[in-house]
């Protein structure tokens, strides 16, 4: 189909979606690219790493316009007074911009936009105005906000707990006011829609829909061309762990390992290497490479080597929604994934896998101590298991269908 064919559709979202080097950027990306080959892609985007500067013409090869607004100098601290000042999310404040509302405006004004769809609720603040309530519009809020800061509510200090579950009941009364105006609001896994169909009035369940992760599986396969890292300590076995590392979840996963699994794995292979790979490290992981054994890479520009070159990889997480890139990916790559049950909510496990699911410190360092003793261990099952699952574009095919729809309002 030739672009002047296509139907024009505006595509919001966070943060800009490339490269595809973590979570929510990886998700968006392959939206984009499944969005430009049915629609006219119209993308705004906020620009929050400088490291990604250089990477804001790939997205001509998508879209027929963008606007990608640079906010690194926005700090999450300032947004979160505003939002006490102003009283709402923190997440609304910290993108807030009369710049951005305005290029969404004359946007949709100048190319005649009926589609609109937006990934995060915090980005649903542009096209909430009353002139685009004729619009359709779907929010892809990809897990359940409100739910992840009542996690992080319950695992916090006393003394910050109230600002944790402040930003849950105002997220959680504005989801809903999404819910009610938009056409559909999608989730990562059918967990995460039955959980929120479960927290929104009956009559408005027919608009809670599942769209799918997915992963790159040609990108993510231990027979892809990719280069090999020539570390001295890469010839001792090795256990690694992915992810963004300014994500609190992440820093709380890896610590909460070093703390309790690592020392009974040193315990019994004292020669084994732990992995923590993924950019902006606070200090607190930082200073995990006190402890013997490990290293923490912080920005790499490709994971994979890393991947390929464990044993066992790790998804130890303790607060988690929807489904963890970690997992799916390292599957792809034909690794045993060690991980708690929050690691792999959303995610159905075949029978071999299933048994390397472990919430107790001692039986996650049993369990990976004998994978690393296993001198043929065989996990390519996993590659073929996400393959036949979690393809883009059968994880999106739904996609279409939502954007076709009409909700007069």
């Amino acid at each position: 189909m030739s672009q002047e064919n296509k139907e024009p559709l505006l595509f919001l979202c966070h943060r800009i979606p490339f490269p595809p080097n973590k979570g929510d950027k990886i998700t968006t990306f392959n939206l984009l690219k499944y969005l430009s080959t049915r629609y006219q892609v119209h993308l705004g985007c906020f620009l929050d790493d400088e490291f990604d500067r250089q990477y804001v013409k790939e997205l001509e090869a998508y879209c027929e316009t963008y606007f990608c607004l640079d906010i690194c100098h926005r700090r999450q601290a300032v947004s979160g007074i505003k939002a006490l000042i102003y009283r709402e999310s923190v997440s609304t404040a910290h993108y807030r911009s009369v710049t951005f509302q305005q290029w969404v405006d004359d946007t949709v004004a100048d190319h005649n936009i009926d589609k609109l769809f937006v990934y995060s609720s915090g980005m649903s603040q542009f096209i909430e105005h009353e002139q685009y309530h004729s619009n359709t519009r779907v929010l892809d809020m990809a897990d359940i906000d409100s739910d992840k800061w009542r996690q992080y509510a319950e695992n916090k200090p006393w003394y910050s707990r109230w600002i944790y579950a402040r930003e849950q009941k105002i997220l959680a009364k504005h989801e809903q006011q999404i819910l009610n105006d938009f056409e559909a609001v999608t989730f990562i896994t059918d967990e995460e829609t039955k959980l929120f169909c479960s927290m929104s009035p009956t009559s408005l369940s027919h608009k809670i829909y599942t769209l799918s992760n997915g992963v790159d599986t040609k990108y993510f396969n231990p027979q892809a061309d990719f280069d090999l890292i020539d570390l001295p300590e890469l010839k001792r076995p090795a256990i690694c762990f992915t992810g963004a590392m300014d994500y609190w979840a992440n820093v709380d996963a890896v610590i909460w390992f070093c703390k309790n699994v690592w020392p009974q794995v040193l315990a019994e292979n004292p020669a084994c290497i732990f992995y923590i790979v993924g950019g902006k490290p606070p200090v607190k992981v930082k200073q995990l490479e006190a402890l013997q054994g490990v290293i923490v890479t912080g920005r790499v520009p490709d994971v994979r080597p890393y991947v390929d070159n464990a044993k066992v990889t790790v998804a130890p997480m303790r607060i988690a929604r929807g489904v963890q890139n970690k997992v799916l990916e390292a599957m792809a790559m034909a690794k045993p994934v060690v991980m708690t049950t929050m690691g792999q909510e959303g995610i159905n496990v075949d029978e071999i896998q299933q048994t390397l699911l472990h919430d107790k410190p001692d039986e996650m360092a049993k369990c990976i101590l004998s994978l690393l003793a296993d001198d043929n261990l065989d996990f390519s099952q996993n590659r073929q298991w996400i393959i036949e699952r979690y393809s883009w574009n059968g994880a999106l095919k739904k996609l279409p269908e939502l954007l076709a729809l009409k909700n007069w309002h």
